[in-house]
């Protein structure tokens, strides 16, 4: 979506990789359904002031608009700042969950595929750095596993 002119203009997306399904995880749901039943309400509750007609959008302002582009952002700032965390822009929680799941050592294909990236080199280009600093952790693994005291207690059991 864009906002031109004081209009929200909703697009096609660049590229057919930018329309996916992304799962999110089952913690989430009890709050987004919640969330989702508020909006819902509010729908009922504005009644024939409720804007939008063509489209019921994930968050809108209390008459069904969709928020302005800078909102989110703004909300984020605000929340960083009141619980003393380091700023950072709203896109960078793209970038945050991708090394996140990185160093949690989901493969680079799902990883790319979740970023909507069509090619797995422009993940492992941007992300490269994450990807080398989880395959030094997974090295450091070896080392209880190869160590003089684990290899003991493996001699031991007869493997």
């Amino acid at each position: 979506m864009s906002y031109v002119n004081g209009k929200n203009i909703i697009k096609v997306p660049k590229t057919k990789n930018s329309i996916r399904k992304v799962s999110i995880p089952v913690a989430l749901l009890p709050d987004l359904i919640q969330y989702r039943n508020n909006s819902i309400l509010s729908k009922e509750i504005a009644s024939d002031n409720w804007a939008e007609k063509d489209h019921f959008f994930v968050f809108s302002t209390w008459d069904g608009k969709p928020y302005f582009h800078t909102v989110p952002g703004t909300w984020l700032r605000r929340f960083l700042k009141r619980k003393k965390l380091k700023p950072i822009r709203f896109h960078d929680l793209r970038h945050t969950s991708a090394t996140l799941l990185i160093n949690q050592g989901v493969h680079a294909k799902t990883i790319s595929s979740r970023l909507g990236h069509a090619d797995i080199r422009t993940t492992m280009n941007t992300y490269g750095h994450a990807l080398q600093s989880a395959d030094h952790a997974a090295a450091n693994t070896f080392n209880s596993i190869l160590s003089p005291k684990a290899i003991k207690i493996t001699e031991s059991n007869g493997a």
